[in-house]
């Protein structure tokens, strides 16, 4: 189905379709704390490891508010998620369509990682073993760090490696690795300047839906045969 060896999935807003998800819950536990912030700002934190989302917010608003999400944001998420996270559309028949070895690599921490494939009915599509943290690593996305580890667990050449991202800082760190990346945009968060952002950090193509993807895939396939 493809000319790579290796899929690398973002989990977080392509795999589930959680990123409206979140932004509520950063939201609400920083206006339970007394803190307003614009989703205008939070948007802008999409892809980025949760230490970047807290430093990031904390030069938007000026205020220090790092205990007040690493204590709370995650209980929040997870009532949010327990209730109404559901998978991208159409993706689990590309998935078992899928020939192609996968894993996925989020900045999200291994416990939301887990919770959200649980909860959806993906875990069975990634093994524990097929699953990598920004936590396993140093440096977060837009860093290539977790890609390459990634691809390194996998035993994969990072250049026959395929990333499908829907964020800019997601793109940028598959394109610092030597990988194909993919953006995205099939999320119920993606706007529609959200290709023209994914492809101005270097995606090669932009998917706004599984089929799509499929379609790229098998493109890919054909080329690698001729």
């Amino acid at each position: 189905m493809s000319g790579f060896d290796l899929v690398i999935f973002d989990c977080d807003g392509v795999l589930v379709d959680s990123e409206p998800l979140s932004a509520e819950a950063i939201q609400t536990v920083l206006r339970d704390g007394g803190i307003e912030v614009p989703l205008e700002a939070i948007w802008r934190c999409v892809g980025m490891k949760q230490a970047d989302i807290v430093a990031h917010l904390e030069r938007e608003t000026g205020q220090t508010i790092g205990n007040l999400l690493v204590d709370n944001l995650w209980p929040a998420t997870r009532a949010l998620f327990a209730g109404r996270l559901q998978t991208t559309r159409g993706l689990k028949p590309f998935l078992d369509a899928l020939t192609t070895r996968r894993c996925l690599a989020s900045s999200s921490t291994h416990e939301r990682i887990g919770f959200s494939l649980g909860i959806t009915g993906l875990d069975s599509y990634f093994p524990a073993a097929s699953r990598f943290s920004s936590s396993d690593v140093r440096h977060g996305k837009p860093a290539p760090d977790l890609f390459l580890h990634a691809a390194a667990r996998m035993g994969a050449d990072p250049g026959k490696c395929l990333v499908i991202e829907d964020s800019r800082y997601g793109i940028m760190a598959a394109v610092a690795a030597g990988m194909t990346a993919l953006g995205y945009v099939g999320g119920s968060h993606s706007t529609p300047a959200s290709a023209a952002a994914l492809t101005a950090c270097g995606a090669y193509g932009i998917a706004p839906t599984w089929a799509d993807v499929a379609e790229r895939l098998a493109l890919a396939g054909s080329t690698a045969a001729d």
